[in-house]
């Protein structure tokens, strides 16, 4: 499709979740909860005129559904989330990351940070708002299609996590009520479908670069703004996959124009992103009526001197150059754009550069593709079980057994999983031992000098305890006695 031509138009949102000590405006674990809710809010919400006095009509749109919701309260949640209370200081690190990020993208900072309450009664809050904080506006990113206008960075709070829905009302759970969250928004410079993947991937990289991103499903997400010529702006929301991104604008770029060629007017609305990359309807796109000032926290004053002092992060053509000296250039890439970069960085030093490389990028995404939730993992157990091959106390090949157990119980130190999963280093008299029990049980595999199939029966039995370098050394002396 020739984009240029139908008068393609986009921008897009990123929405990141800050690895941060605690909430944005109380002190509670800023991480969704193991552990079980303790209580429940029922509440019904209203919306309200925003400052300059109007209602805004995709909250007036929900109100009208006249739902009920159900908020379970978890260990980490408290009277702010419940809404019972009032919002404690906004919280000064994940300020001070937003600034940074920021910064990289050479946006301007106003001289006092106003906190803003924009009107969501679909739920996701008890206080039928979100607080939202402009800290930067006017940036750009360079792409490989043209630097791209950065239109806002704000610092909010996310939002409630959605347990179930129906047509009468939500239950929603307050543990991920108020994680501090950094979203940046682009103005419409986007090009093409591959090129909004492109700007989508760079902003997310921009936030992981300052150490300070949570990791796992979820964590990040994209809402893209679309248009067509004759059209109207649509919004896409809850994009998770940076893969679906150029399928998502294909389709809706498709929809609207087919829309217009019947004669139809595409709304101005907001649609849900749907696992097969169509969206569907969620409610008329919001306007400014939407915001009004939050007078429980006061201006936040940013100062020339405190901006000076923050420092920038190493480039991502520097950094990838240097990684290149120690990585293979594809392994590399993936590390730079890997969401464990700090903590290859953290411990390079450490640890054999490629096998750390490959265990945070393919290791720990063949585990997740199975299912085993790896976003559970504490940095120490990951470094813990490094730490296990390194001082020989089991093999390379164990890594995977290993983060796989561990993913379940954050309190299950790599020490503990090796003994448990059975994978402690064996000693070359023991594995010596293994081999020779094999080749008794399998002599015609000997006689016919069949390696591979006297190793994979050897590797069956020592169960990632031993290296396969080490198994293949040891067996063919064995073999050739």
């Amino acid at each position: 499709m020739d984009y240029a031509a139908v008068g393609f138009k986009a921008g897009v949102e990123i929405h990141n979740r800050l690895a941060t000590k605690t909430k944005l405006f109380c002190d509670d674990v800023p991480y969704p909860s193991s552990a079980s809710p303790f209580a429940n809010v029922k509440r019904k919400l209203r919306t309200v005129p925003g400052e300059l006095g109007e209602i805004d009509p995709a909250a007036l749109f929900e109100q009208l559904k006249g739902k009920t919701f159900v908020y379970r309260v978890y260990p980490n949640s408290c009277e702010v989330e419940t809404d019972e209370e009032p919002p404690h200081p906004v919280n000064g690190e994940a300020l001070g990351i937003t600034l940074l990020v920021a910064k990289m993208l050479d946006a301007k900072v106003p001289d006092e940070i106003h906190v803003m309450r924009k009107i969501v009664i679909d739920g996701s809050n008890t206080a039928g708002f979100q607080r939202t904080a402009l800290v930067g506006m006017n940036g750009q990113l360079e792409t490989s299609k043209g630097p791209v206008r950065i239109s806002n960075i704000s610092l909010e709070e996310e939002s409630a996590g959605i347990h179930e829905q129906t047509d009468k009302g939500a239950v929603y759970k307050l543990d991920r009520l108020g994680i501090p969250l950094i979203e940046i928004g682009t103005e419409a410079d986007i090009k093409d479908p591959e090129h909004a993947k492109e700007v989508a991937e760079k902003l997310g990289m921009i936030v992981r670069s300052t150490g300070k991103s949570q990791r796992g499903i979820g964590v990040t997400r994209q809402d893209l703004n679309v248009s067509v010529k004759n059209g109207q702006r649509v919004e896409v929301k809850g994009v998770q996959e940076l893969d679906m991104i150029p399928k998502m604008l294909e389709i809706e770029v498709k929809r609207q124009l087919e829309l217009l060629k019947q004669g139809n007017k595409v709304d101005k609305e907001t649609r849900q992103a749907q696992p097969d990359g169509t969206t569907k309807f969620m409610r008329p796109l919001p306007g400014a009526g939407r915001m009004y000032p939050e007078t429980d926290i006061p201006p936040i004053p940013i100062g020339r001197k405190q901006l000076d002092a923050i420092k920038l992060p190493e480039s991502w053509g520097k950094k990838l150059e240097r990684f290149k000296r120690m990585l293979p250039a594809d392994l590399a890439e993936q590390v730079v754009k890997s969401e464990y970069l700090h903590l290859f960085e953290r411990n390079v030093k450490k640890f054999d550069p490629v096998l750390l490389a490959i265990t945070l990028t393919s290791t720990l995404k063949d585990l997740r593709r199975k299912g085993v939730p790896v976003e559970q993992l504490l940095d120490e157990q990951i470094e813990g079980a490094l730490e296990m091959v390194r001082a020989g106390k089991t093999a390379k090949e164990s890594l995977p057994v290993l983060l796989e157990l561990m993913s379940g119980d954050v309190n299950l130190t790599a020490e503990h999983a090796v003994k448990k999963a059975g994978v402690t280093a064996l000693s070359e008299a023991e594995l010596r031992k293994i081999i020779q029990e094999v080749l008794r049980k399998w002599p015609a595999l000997v006689k016919e000098r069949k390696q591979g199939a006297l190793m994979g029966e050897v590797m069956k039995m020592v169960r990632g305890s031993v290296g396969g370098n080490v198994v293949m050394k040891v067996l063919k002396e064995e073999m050739y006695k």
